[in-house]
């Protein structure tokens, strides 16, 4: 908090009920583990028994690409913590060690939006591509994200980050559902600055991605000049789904 504080910089944390509580796994860190782990791995894809191999860099790259698309276009979003599991239990891997080692718990979650520069939204309850569920279980995942935080935390929150963010994950149908469920805002990861034409897609706004990969300040600065925006979405500065 001090970095925050020295610059007096506002952050939203997006918390999704089931990563905190431990009822869903951070599926792709628990895939990485179980292709470094080293030992091969059995799945039965497209009706087919497959072995992928994980002794080398190469067959562990191999192995978690074709996996992870196998997990997130194949199976479907309510089956796909037991296949993981399953694999994760060939390999002797604890699927529950992700979510202990990096993401904060309840308490530290209150501790966190006790500070005025801290604002909580939600994030689904089992961080589901919502554009992958039925519209019905997309609402409720979106209704009980902000009935659980509202319970841990005394206040329900009021903006919302569609999980990946992504064409494949959020869409129209996905913005009308997040103002049905009461959310001011929602946010996707559409690459783009906030122009005044967002005030009428409040619930498709772009963000920039901050993950320390290939970036330095002057890269900082050329995404926040709008520059960035352009080049990636033809032209257009006024980025929505």
């Amino acid at each position: 908090m001090p970095v925050l504080e020295s610059h007096g910089a506002p952050i939203t944390i997006y918390v999704a009920p089931g990563l905190t509580s431990g009822t869903a796994d951070l599926w792709w860190e628990v895939l990485d583990a179980i292709v470094e782990a080293g030992t091969p791995v059995t799945a039965t894809i497209m009706g087919e028994k497959r072995t992928f191999e994980c002794a080398t860099s190469r067959d562990r790259k191999g192995a978690f690409l074709e996996l992870s698309d196998w997990l997130t276009s194949e199976v479907s979003e309510e089956d796909q913590r037991q296949v993981l599991r399953g694999l994760a239990e060939q390999a002797g891997v604890d699927a529950s060690a992700p979510n202990r080692q990096l993401l904060m718990d309840w308490t530290e979650v209150r501790r966190a939006a006790s500070h005025p520069l801290v604002t909580i939204g939600a994030h689904t309850v089992h961080h589901c591509n919502l554009k992958r569920l039925e519209a019905g279980k997309a609402l409720r995942e979106m209704h009980r994200s902000r009935s659980l935080i509202e319970a841990e935390l005394g206040e329900a929150p009021q903006h919302f980050a569609y999980p990946y963010g992504y064409e494949a994950a959020a869409g129209m149908r996905e913005t009308h559902l997040a103002r049905e469920a009461g959310f001011a805002s929602a946010v996707t990861t559409r690459h783009g600055v906030l122009v005044s034409g967002h005030a009428a897609h409040l619930h498709a706004l772009p963000r920039l991605s901050v993950n320390g990969r290939h970036q330095d300040l002057a890269a900082m600065r050329a995404m926040l000049s709008g520059a960035t925006t352009l080049m990636t979405n033809g032209g257009r500065r006024l980025v929505t789904v």
